[in-house]
């Protein structure tokens, strides 16, 4: 059996995102778990009524315990543009050495899962690599397919000192990986300003406030402290 073990690392790092991913699609659909219907040639998902862009990632078998992509799922046309939306992965898996999104169908046992599925751990990764928000899966014949939701709509909105602490917090509650990694992944994707090393580090936000953290010698957040302009 191949190894996850580099999949879970980033998936670890991404759970900022995440967190402020669904979060916004909830603020847009709801919090309840939404009626949902899928075009794939249209690359239309509508969820509670609401129509979104969403690229087709791939499917899980419930019997065997395995994904499949999309782009080779003889169940799903690959002219189709939600699964055209999805193509670039592949790159993707090629340059980060994440072979999971190189090979058309492989086992999920050892993919870790975040509540969600292990099955959107991997939609969770590949989101942002496509200009994905949020992520969805739905029950389909004989398992689950797993989307990313490219929407504009819900395009990631300017990070601030009063926001990212709730996105950065929400992530910690996960218990995964580096805190450092999971605070540069969430800097890079909001491209931010990133000040200091080694204890402290300062992100700097568009609106000029800040968020100062504080490391202990095992790279775990100690604090989380805001400054606003003018502030101390």
């Amino acid at each position: 059996m191949r190894d996850h073990s580099l999949l879970n690392t980033w998936a670890a790092a991404h759970t900022a995102l995440l967190v402020e991913g669904q979060t916004r699609l909830s603020s847009v659909i709801g919090t309840d778990y939404p009626a949902w219907e899928m075009n794939v040639d249209a690359g239309l998902l509508t969820l509670h009524g609401t129509r979104l862009q969403f690229a087709l990632l791939g499917r899980v078998d419930e019997e065997t315990n395995a994904w499949t992509w999309a782009w080779s799922d003889r169940a799903f046309d690959s002219r189709a543009i939600a699964v055209q939306r999805s193509w670039g992965l592949r790159e993707f898996g090629m340059e980060s050495g994440l072979w999971q999104f190189v090979e058309p169908t492989f086992p999920m046992a050892g993919i870790v899962d975040l509540g969600m599925t292990p099955g959107s751990t991997i939609a969770m990764v590949g989101s942002p690599q496509i200009l994905g928000y949020a992520i969805f899966s739905g029950i389909w014949p004989g398992g689950r397919v797993y989307m990313a939701i490219t929407d504009p709509r819900l395009s990631l909105e300017p990070a601030s000192a009063f926001t990212a602490p709730k996105h950065i917090s929400g992530a910690l509650a996960y218990g995964l990986g580096r805190h450092r990694d999971i605070v540069t992944v969430y800097a890079a994707a909001h491209h931010l300003d990133v000040w200091g090393s080694g204890d402290l580090l300062t992100l700097v936000f568009e609106d000029d406030t800040r968020l100062e953290i504080t490391f202990d010698d095992r790279d775990r957040i100690r604090r989380l402290h805001g400054v606003v302009p003018g502030g101390a």
